[in-house]
């Protein structure tokens, strides 16, 4: 008997639900570079990407549709560059390999993904309290009075929650380090 699919959750309300959170990462990225015009961009091909092919075994969807939105905004700066330069004529430069180091790339990503296992691992001495509090407005940027409401809480608890919890898990990543390397 083999296992049945994993049910698609409604994307559209997905979308409906996170897409301030999305909206503001793109933004962020692209603000760099000068184009938070293209924010909106980003997120609608974030989106089509996600509904085009759904993942499966996502635990934390707003998390996911986020950083979807991150990488599409990363592209944008990306070939926003080539296509606001125009080409370059020179056969010399067209026959070098890209200025950027895909290695580097791998390397960066490899790291990050290392830095959010050890943090996953210690996220559970923070109760819900505290977690939602560090992810709504340390992660997702969100303002302090957006999450106070969320959590019933004043906005200067909210900061004293997210410096207790960040503390917390400073402690724990530095309690476990041995296990970590």
């Amino acid at each position: 008997m083999s296992e049945s699919p994993e049910p698609v959750p409604d994307l559209a309300a997905l979308y409906l639900l996170h897409r301030e959170a999305m909206h503001r990462v793109a933004a962020s990225v692209l603000r760099g570079a000068g184009l938070v015009d293209l924010a909106k961009d980003a997120v609608q091909d974030a989106i089509v990407s996600i509904m085009t092919s759904p993942p499966s075994g996502v635990r934390n969807w707003e998390a996911f549709m986020v950083a979807a939105a991150k990488r599409k905004a990363i592209d944008r700066c990306r070939s926003a560059a080539v296509v606001h330069a125009g080409p370059e004529f020179s056969t010399e430069k067209h026959d070098r390999a890209a200025d950027y180091d895909l290695v580097e790339d791998v390397v960066e990503d490899l790291e990050r993904e290392r830095h959010a296992q050890k943090i996953q691992m210690v996220l559970p001495v923070l109760d819900e309290r505290h977690l939602t509090a560090v992810w709504q407005f340390v992660a997702l940027e969100r303002p302090r009075s957006e999450v106070a409401a969320k959590l019933g809480v004043t906005p200067p608890r909210v900061s004293q929650m997210t410096k207790s919890a960040l503390d917390s898990l400073r402690k724990e990543l530095d309690r476990n380090r041995e296990s970590y390397e």
